[in-house]
């Protein structure tokens, strides 16, 4: 007796409803219609079924799963309800920080922002919402397509393979290395590859922004690299800005802007340690690298000052006289 004679023996609800729960719980995708004919019951009652089964999972508070429809696949399936199905709202947002990062080429921002699209249960009213910010959208210069390219370099760091590259400086000057790539952040629109230098007598990371790569070549040489000293993208992002790397050293500074909140957000390893007796401003300390902060230091003009370490200090008023010359 084949699969489906079998299935038609059982009319009861109870096989039913247990045959249609084994079934989705497999992974299988199945159309009202396709169970009702299994079933010999109408699609109606098919309804019934998979709501009742549906409130029984959503029941159980240590339940992750849920039953859905997929307009794609054009039939119900069980998925994980907190992890694996993004409410439309949750699309949103994610399609806002795609756009806003302006990371990828129109080809890969539009492929990227069509297969969000495309899970939502009412995806036109998402196009409605954002068809003025898409239609605006602006690619980073270079406008190449790097997903494929990020991933491969993901691949060589995971693996600890050395690199072989051709990469043009921001001067145009092309070079090449044999590189340790120890880690892949992304900041200010872009991608960046954190690398050492082989044969280089300075032991210490170099950033290398991604798309500036003319060749990158994967080669057989791997490169051990112990647990403890492994490179950490979280941390190196809390402690860079604009991508300059410098001495990894710890300042303070006193500021008086308008949000201490938003400095301490743009400095992740920043804290008050005390307010200043003489006028209360809040003196900060953060460990940085000291060439990218100090670009964002002088940025905050005349509302922040450098307590110390004194050489830091003493190096951000020579360039403030420098800069005063340029305009003297």
């Amino acid at each position: 007796m084949n699969e489906y004679n079998r299935e038609k023996e059982g009319k009861s609800k109870t096989y039913r409803m247990l045959n249609l729960y084994e079934r989705l719980n497999k992974g299988e995708v199945r159309s009202k219609k396709y169970l009702s004919t299994i079933y010999e019951v109408d699609e109606k009652t098919i309804q019934r079924d998979i709501k009742e089964l549906k409130d029984y999972l959503e029941k159980d508070e240590k339940n992750l799963r849920t039953i859905v429809y997929s307009k794609i696949k054009k039939g119900y399936e069980m998925i994980n309800c907190k992890g694996f199905k993004f409410s439309d709202k949750d699309i949103f947002a994610l399609y806002k920080i795609i756009l806003e990062s302006r990371a990828f080429s129109n080809k890969e921002m539009d492929r990227v922002l069509d297969i969000l699209n495309s899970q939502c249960e009412d995806n036109e009213l998402l196009k409605k919402i954002v068809i003025n910010e898409r239609f605006n959208y602006v690619p980073p210069r270079h406008n190449k397509d790097i997903i494929n390219f990020i991933w491969k370099i993901s691949v060589s760091i995971q693996k600890q393979k050395l690199v072989e590259v051709k990469y043009e400086r921001q001067d145009g000057i092309v070079k090449e290395y044999k590189l340790k790539p120890l880690g892949l952040v992304f900041s200010e629109y872009y991608f960046y590859l954190v690398g050492e230098i082989i044969g280089r007598s300075e032991n210490h990371p170099i950033v290398f922004r991604v798309d500036r790569f003319e060749k990158y070549d994967i080669t057989e040489e791997k490169f051990f690299m112990p647990y403890k000293d492994r490179f950490e993208e979280g941390e190196f992002h809390k402690k860079i800005q604009f991508m300059y790397t410098g001495e990894l050293m710890t300042i303070q500074f006193k500021f008086w802007g308008d949000s201490l909140e938003a400095i301490l957000d743009r400095l992740p390893t920043s804290k008050v340690i005390r307010y200043d007796e003489k006028d209360n401003k809040p003196i900060i300390e953060a460990e940085v690298y000291g060439e990218g902060v100090k670009r964002w230091l002088l940025s905050q003009k005349e509302f922040l000052e450098v307590i110390r370490p004194q050489e830091y200090r003493e190096e951000i008023k020579e360039t403030i006289r420098k800069m005063y010359e340029v305009y003297k």
